[in-house]
């Protein structure tokens, strides 16, 4: 590579509309500038003129959202506020479902893979330097073909063979801040395999792959801004490279078997967690546990399923305090009269419920779960209304899974307890509770100092029951 390397913004590219032709006012715009184009020089061209001149615009005035695009309408658009971002109109997420194979992520901002295999955020739809109100610009269908065009037109009018790179800028994984990354290539391999070159000390480098078009698309992308600079197209001289017949973007594309960011791998994390979650009984950091990341992990626990979708649970938060402390020493009452009923030693006893007592006033946090019973159907017969009930139950358990889970996600340790159901009007009545509500269980809640050790499982033959049914 040589030391000194010119990248010069060719100016004078007017707007583009659709059938222009691209190699014709690149080469008025060199001309222009009075430079004469040299064998290796590169020429890196923004998205934008391409899409245009191929018509590859859209009015979202005409499109018609999908179920599923109001679904997402509705999911990212409270997401989005809450970051203070603009948020997507349910014809802009059509449009975008439309240029795209897959979804990887719905969040404040849409991630998805697009048809022609790049993963970035809205299928790299763009308003930016688009007229038009309501009119955006889709990615080329085949930004390699549209670059190879380019380079043989060039080479036929002017007898120069240079290398033509298609550009977009895209955002980052951890990082703020959009950077140009190339989408087309035609006359330049998208990579530059240093494998087995020597570094400064003699080594051998094992796995070195610099992403050389990339590097390229970044340095123009610095040239031709994002506003209003007006810079679509600029010229790279002086960097040395081989000349590479037949280049495709499509080597510079990690396959989704080796990329571990790819959302094929989160069933295989949602087992670990699911396998990896564990009743914590040990104490608590002290570190401090912010209330809204309760509050969190209790939004993500009311998307469980719940009979007739009535979502019967009902969460109390209840932080360390007065009112922990009537309650615990309340329900200890309770616990040590019963235990002397059953006819237990002081010493259990008194081991049981300085052991509770403990559990529930240390945890950073207390959180109670109960059955509204408001929420269920009422029935004349016993039966009926007993299992109206035991729905209710169901519920309860689906979403305290859901929140252990959840606590989970978050690097919070929990463990699940039962003793509100024989305490139940000794809770209600400390904590003032509606009459409707039935306490069902504790979650105490913080960050571990420990790791809980993975309890037995019965066999999986032991828990499913084979039916035995005669053969006619």
């Amino acid at each position: 590579m040589k030391k000194k390397i010119k990248i010069i913004g060719l100016q004078g590219i007017p707007l583009i509309k659709q059938g222009d032709n691209i190699p014709k006012i690149i080469l008025d715009a060199i001309k222009t500038e009075n430079i004469s184009l040299e064998n290796g020089d590169i020429l890196v061209i923004a998205q934008t003129i391409i899409s245009k001149s191929l018509g590859r615009v859209r009015d979202l005035t005409n499109i018609k959202p999908s179920k599923k695009a109001f679904e997402i309408y509705e999911t990212i658009t409270l997401k989005a506020k809450s970051q203070g971002i603009p948020f997507k109109s349910p014809e802009l997420i059509q449009a975008i479902l439309d240029e795209s194979k897959e979804i990887i992520k719905s969040e404040h901002v849409l991630i998805t893979e697009t048809s022609q295999g790049f993963i970035c955020a809205n299928a790299g739809i763009d308003k930016s330097n688009v007229e038009g109100e309501t009119r955006v610009s889709l990615l080329p269908v085949n930004s390699d073909k549209e670059a190879d065009k380019i380079r043989s037109t060039i080479k036929e009018i002017t007898g120069k063979d240079v290398a033509i790179i298609i550009t977009d800028s895209f955002g980052r994984p951890f990082r703020i801040g959009a950077v140009g990354v190339a989408i087309g290539v035609s006359g330049i391999n998208p990579i530059l395999d240093k494998r087995g070159d020597k570094d400064l000390f003699g080594y051998e480098l094992q796995s070195t792959i610099i992403g050389q078009i990339d590097n390229l698309a970044s340095a123009a992308q610095l040239v031709m801004g994002e506003s209003n600079e007006g810079i679509p197209v600029v010229l790279f001289r002086g960097y040395k490279y081989i000349i590479k017949e037949n280049a495709s973007i499509q080597t510079i594309l990690r396959d989704r078997k080796i990329d571990i960011f790819r959302s094929d791998k989160g069933s295989s994390l949602f087992v670990k967690i699911l396998k990896n979650r564990r009743s914590y009984k040990f104490e608590f950091a002290s570190e401090n546990v912010d209330k809204k990341l309760i509050e969190k992990c209790i939004e993500i626990a009311r998307w469980a399923p719940s009979a007739h979708n009535r979502q019967q649970w009902r969460y109390i938060i209840i932080e360390k305090g007065m009112v922990r402390e009537n309650l615990i020493n309340s329900m200890n009452q309770k616990l040590r009269s019963d235990l002397e009923k059953d006819g237990k030693l002081n010493s259990f006893i008194n081991k049981k419920v300085n052991k509770t007592r403990k559990d529930f006033m240390e945890a950073p946090y207390l959180i109670l779960i109960c059955l509204d019973t408001s929420e269920l159907d009422n029935y004349s017969g016993t039966e009926r209304a007993q299992n109206e009930y035991i729905l209710g139950v169901q519920s309860i358990s689906a979403s305290a899974t859901y929140l252990l889970l959840a606590f989970e996600l978050k690097n919070l340790a929990a463990c699940w307890y039962c003793a509100p159901l024989f305490t139940k009007e000794i809770v209600k009545s400390t904590l003032k509770l509606p009459d409707s509500f039935i306490p069902m269980a504790f979650f105490t809640v913080g960050y571990p100092l420990k790791t809980s050790k993975a309890p037995k499982r019965k066999d999986l033959k032991k828990i499913i029951f084979e039916l035995k049914m005669n053969k006619d």
